[in-house]
Parts: C-alpha cells; structure tokens; sequence
C-alpha cells in the first residue's frame, strides 16, 4: 500500500470519528435532561464547598464551542459567613462520558462572583467562598475552580470601610489534599497578580500546621513568603520573607499607611526570617535596604488598642538620612536662613516606636557622625531623638532632641545636648554656620521652643549655651597686629582691619537665650599676647551679631612697667558668616596726639553751651 493511500484512510478514520463524536453531542440533549445536568453541577458543589448551592436562574446546556453546563445567578451561604454569589457558572463538561449519557463536570468558572471577606479583631479570617477539606480517603474528583470579571470586598471587624479588589481573574486547583491558587485583579488602580499553595488543606482544616507558599506581585511592589501555616485562632504563619519595592511610598500607598516623613523611601527591598501570629509579626536575620542604605538586626510589631506598634533594632556601615528629613528640615535649601517648612507631625498619631541604631557613620544633609550609637522613640504623636554618643568633628556627642505636640496643635521642640573636645572650625561650622574658630572644645545647648516650623520656633526659642576652647585660633583678624597699628597710628591704622587670625590658649562663652536673642553673659579670649572681652548679643532668628567689646594689648616683664595699657573698645556686627569689626571711634581719636586736644575742645565747648542754656531756662521762666 502506498503512503499516499495510508494518509487517505488516516484522514477518513479522523473525519468518521468527528463525524460519531460531533453526531453523538448534537443527540446528547435528547438524552441528558437540563434536571440531569443540574444535578451533576449540583453536586459537585455541594461536595467542594459542603454548602447546599442556591439556584435562581435557568439551566442550559450548550455543545459548541465545548460541552458546557451553565446556570445562573448562583448563591452560597452556608449561614457562618458572608455569602458568595455569582452571575452565572457555567461547568465543563467532560466529552466521552457525556456521549453514555453521563454528565461529567471537568471545571466550574463563575463569572462576575462577588466575595467577601472579613478580618476579625484578633485576626481570624471569614472568607466567603465555603471549601470543604478533603477527607484523608476521598478520591480527587474536584474540579478546578475558576472565577471570571469578579469582586472582592474586604472589611475589619469595627470598620466601616471596604477596601475593595476588582476584575479578579482566579483559578484554585487540587492535587489530593494540596490546593493551588493565581489570580490577578486591581488593587486600588493597580493591576497585581497572586499565587498561594497549600500542601495540606487537611491538615489546615483541622488546626495543624501546612507547608504553604504565597507571592504578590504589584506594579511598586513585590511580595514573597515560604515557610509554614497554620490556622487556630487566627493566622499562625513562619517562614522565609522577602519583599522589594521600586519605591516603599507607593507601596505604603497601597494599603493605607501613612509614610512618616514627606521625603525619601524610595527603592527598598527586605529579607527576613518572620514569624506571624494574629497581631504580630516578628522578623529576624534581618536584612533590609532602603534608599540606598543597608541594615541588619531584628523588629516586631503588634497591633494593640488601636495602635501599631514597632520595636526594632537595626546596624548599619552607612546611613543617610538626608532623604528623610524634608518634615523636619533645620535649614532651608540654601542653608542661609531658618527653614519654613511646616513640620507635619500627623503621620506619628497612631504608632508608638522604639528604634535602636548602631551605625559606623550617619549623614544628615551636611552633617557627618561616626560611631553612632542612637534611640529614635514616637509616643502620642511625638518624636524623640536619643543620641548615647556619636563622634561628631573628632569629639563625642551626647544628647537628647525632642519634638512633641502641644495642646494647641503646634509642635514644641526640646533640644539636650553636649559634644566634648570637637573640631571647632568643621564643628560650629556644621551646626550654625560660624566658620571662624579652630581648636579643641566643648559646647553645652539646653534650649526649647515651639512653633509651626524651625524659623516660628527659633524667634521663640529660650535656654543656655556655653562654650569653652584651648589651644584655639580665631580667623579673619589679627588682633594683636591691630591693636599694635592702632597704638601707633590710632587714625591712620583703622583702614584694612580684616585679614589673619588671633591664637589664643583659652575660649570661654557663655548665652543665656530669650525669645530667640542669645545674650552674652561672659565671653573672653585669652593668649600670652591679647585679652578680649565681648558683650551684647546674637540675634538667632536673623543670624547675626550684636556685640560690643574691649581688646587689650597684655605687658609683659619690662614692658608691662614702661608702657601705658592699650584698650580699645570695639563692636561686631553683621551676618554670623560675615561680620565686621568696627574699633570705637572716640578711643581712636583720643589717642591721638593731634586728634586729642581737638576732641577736647570740642567736648569743653559742648560743656559750656549746656551750662549756658540751663542757666538761661530759669530766667525765661521768670519772666
């Protein structure tokens, strides 16, 4: 027989049993009846869900494209839960069986379900759609189940809030006791896919624990867990957890939550080894990056009375957290002025948190700490910043900065702190922007205020500083070369003032600070060659100074005997980043030897108009 023969019979043996098939499903309505078909879905139901389903619509009975049983508006309530319907089911039916008259169900889809679901205080889960476990010797007949165009409403116990998921697309699948489950839907605009697998549904059923696995996978934010559930009481799930996220604000986003700063949390990504029971979750071997840093350590949080609350503590090489201070900026973008930016304390109302940090070095903005060992607490919407000690500018920094909300609604900020034996030039730099002084030393701050931002709260501000140096340097002027010039020259020197620094062995400075003016109660330079004693005040709203003072030449041996002592008063005004120094006119002139008798005489001259003019009065007066 030639090939061209056997490929025609091929053929004709194919188009006989299409033929036999296709006749066969046009006479099968002739003999399954709509009550037969309905039956069989029936009971498939009734055998995955253990609830006696609730019919509304007609029965049909289709072929083409595929055999298929189709019934509408459906209903399950099984009186425990929230009630599960759908628009219609339709059932696929198997071919073969069906062409002896039997009605074989391979898959049920329902199309435009609605579920809900309902997550209780202690965190027991009422899902609307009823499953039957699978007795340990029940055959695997179940069929898959799939769900079309469909909605899910998910409520808390005490809430009147829904949040809904909608064009959820599903499939649940058995194999023997273990269900597998993918879907995808919109979240709150955002399409989003899941899977979920359940190696015991059995074993769940009855409260022991199942290998289970589930994945998220959102446009911000992707989410995977592989471990162990079991259900008693509420979820009890441990395991493998791990979560990244092109930006953690967009994720927060998606389930409500508040961000706590309105700057950063950017890229983020999470491993751990978690353990979750009804209200809490514990994460250990933690590992987690967020804006580009990276941290280890553990965290638990809870949720009790209302109110979350997290515990955590983290180590760090690095930390940056530039991004996160935009809600509590000190400086504005310019670092020229106090920053006017509202501080917005509503993202802390319901969360109390203990934050433990270690890291080897901190960045904030254009500051720089080093071995930072830090505290960050949030209590009834306040925030407090512990420090245990930093190095900050080669020395250590111990403090305490709190901002909390008053009454009234404004925040009220307490600032503690101490930094011993630091860089003064790099220091005070960083911290006011007074770049003039070098050497070793130690500054004390005890201040408070309150106000809608850190320009509101630096006008009000009160409290004390000190400040002591040694072994220091004060830039931009030369004291002793001028006091030198201006005692030879007392006119001809003021010219050209600037330029040079003054060494000195000892700094000492003491503000006590009211609504935001630091008043100088003490301050004084000492070296072998000059003494200055300063005065006046500092405005600390408007950056700039105030000040009076007297700088003297110090004698020594013989000189101290054969000279007249050099005094000169002076003042200090200008921006604290630029001031300028202008010595007391009338001392200059004074000293010198062609200005003095002309000074003099003009004051003789303004005695006698005086003495003139009050003797006059009387006479006037008389008359």
């Amino acid at each position: 027989m030639s090939v061209s023969n056997r490929l025609k019979r091929m053929i004709l043996a194919a188009l006989a049993v299409v033929v036999v098939v296709a006749g066969a499903l046009f006479a099968a309505p002739l003999f399954v009846s709509e009550d037969e078909a309905r039956s069989a879905v029936v009971a498939v139901l009734r055998n995955a869900t253990g609830v006696e389903p609730q019919v509304a619509g007609p029965v049909s009975l289709t072929l083409l494209p595929r055999p298929a049983v189709r019934i509408e508006r459906v209903r399950l309530d099984d009186g425990r839960r929230p009630a599960f319907s759908a628009d219609a089911l339709q059932a696929s039916v198997e071919v073969f069986p069906l062409l002896s008259g039997d009605v074989r169900i391979g898959s049920l889809t329902f199309e435009e379900p609605l579920l809900s679901v309902e997550i209780g205080n202690d965190g027991d889960l009422v899902v609307g759609m009823p499953l039957r476990p699978r007795g340990a010797n029940e055959p695997n007949l179940r069929p898959e189940i799939r769900f079309v165009g469909g909605s899910v409403q998910i409520r808390s116990a005490g809430s009147a809030r829904i949040e809904p998921l909608t064009a959820v697309d599903a499939a649940l699948a058995w194999s023997g006791a273990s269900l597998t489950a993918t879907g995808s839907f919109q979240w709150r605009g955002t399409p989003a896919s899941a899977s979920l697998s359940i190696a015991d549904t059995t074993a769940l059923g009855r409260g022991d624990r199942s290998a289970f696995r589930v994945r998220l996978d959102a446009e911000p934010l992707k989410f995977a867990f592989e471990g162990g559930l079991a259900y008693r009481k509420g979820i009890q799930a441990d395991g493998a957890l791990a979560a990244d996220a092109k930006s953690l604000r967009e994720a927060l986003s998606l389930f409500a939550l508040p961000a706590l700063t309105r700057s950063g949390f950017g890229p983020f990504k999470l491993k751990a080894q978690s353990a979750l029971t009804a209200n809490s979750l514990a994460l250990t071997a933690l590992s987690i990056e967020l804006d580009g840093n990276r941290a280890e350590g553990g965290l638990t949080a809870k949720y009790a009375g209302g109110r979350t609350i997290l515990q955590a503590t983290l180590a760090s090489e690095t930390a940056d957290f530039t991004p996160y201070s935009g809600g509590f900026s000190v400086n504005d973008d310019d670092g020229r002025d106090w920053s006017r930016e509202p501080i917005d304390l509503t993202a802390l109302e319901g969360l109390d948190a203990d934050l433990r940090l270690s890291s080897a070095r901190v960045i904030v903005r254009k500051n720089e700490f080093r071995r930072v060992a830090a505290t960050v607490s949030i209590r009834s919407g306040g925030f407090t910043l512990s420090v245990g000690e930093a190095q900050f500018h080669g020395g250590m920094l111990r403090g305490r900065a709190a901002v909390a909300r008053q009454p009234d609604g404004e925040p009220a900020v307490k600032i503690e702190a101490n930094v011993a034996d630091f860089d003064l030039a790099g220091g005070l730099a960083a911290l006011a922007g007074v770049p003039r002084l070098e050497g070793k030393g130690t500054l004390a701050i005890a201040l408070e205020g309150s106000g809608k931002h850190v320009h509101e709260i630096a006008r009000g501000l009160s409290g004390t500083i000190s400040l002591t140096a040694k072994d220091g340097a004060l830039n931009g002027i030369n004291v002793e070369q001028v006091l030198r010039r201006l005692e030879r020259k007392p006119l001809g020197g003021t010219s050209d003032l600037l330029g040079g620094r003054t060494p000195f062995e000892r700094l000492t400075a003491k503000l006590r600070v009211v609504d935001g003016k630091a008043k100088v109660e003490d301050a004084q330079i000492e070296s072998p060659l000059v003494r200055v004693k300063i005065a006046g005040e500092a405005s600390i709203v408007h950056r700039d100074y105030d000040l009076r003072g007297t700088a003297s030449l110090v004698r020594t041996g013989g000189a101290a005997k054969a000279a007249e002592p050099f005094d000169l008063p002076f003042v200090v005004l200008g921006a604290w980043d630029r001031p300028f120094l202008l010595p007391d006119p009338s001392a200059l002139i004074q000293r010198s030897d062609a200005a003095a008798p002309l000074l003099e005489a003009v004051r003789k001259q303004t005695a006698r108009e005086k003495a003139v003019k009050n003797t006059a009065a009387p006479a006037t007066e008389a008359r």
